[in-house]
């Protein structure tokens, strides 16, 4: 039963991700959006940043809102990174009569987050955790949710 549970979590917390590359881009698929992560260096120094590019690609069928803002954070964590943050979208909803105006047609612009590395970062592989947050829309039903997804930044520190 212990063995079945251990698998159990581990498909669980590797369902998501439909692959990984060495330049430290992943791809994450939610049930309503496409998620690719690229790390723009392969390592980073102590005390420099880091570029990270997150795309969201929604499936066939699916609409992301402009309101609220589509949001990418990361907090900051002592010796690793300094707190980061990076939205897309409008910080007010349409007039009601211009409801459509909400969606994001042909593509959404990716978020391009800056990672400050901090002085004391000690060397090796790091993963540096982020929350994604996005409303979207199903268009053949109208209906509409919010959506929050764990995303993993991997940075190198040289």
């Amino acid at each position: 039963m212990k063995k079945l549970a251990t698998g159990a979590a581990i498909l669980f917390f590797t369902a998501g991700i439909a692959g990984t590359t060495p330049d430290g881009a992943g791809v994450i698929s939610d049930a309503q959006v496409k998620i690719a992560v690229t790390v723009s260096q392969q390592s980073a120094g102590p005390g420099s940043d880091a570029s990270v590019l997150v795309k969201l690609d929604p499936k066939p069928g699916i609409k992301l809102n402009k309101y609220p803002k589509i949001k990418l954070q990361v907090p900051a964590v002592d010796g690793l990174v300094a707190g980061a943050e990076q939205s897309v979208g409008n910080t007010a909803p349409p007039a009601a009569d211009q409801l459509e105006a909400n969606y994001f047609h042909g593509g959404v612009d990716p978020l391009n987050l800056t990672l400050h590395i901090d002085p004391a970062a000690a060397k090796g592989r790091r993963e540096i955790h982020a929350k994604l947050s996005y409303f979207y829309c199903v268009a053949a039903s109208g209906y509409c949710a919010p959506a929050k997804t764990e995303l993993t930044i991997p940075v190198t520190i040289r």
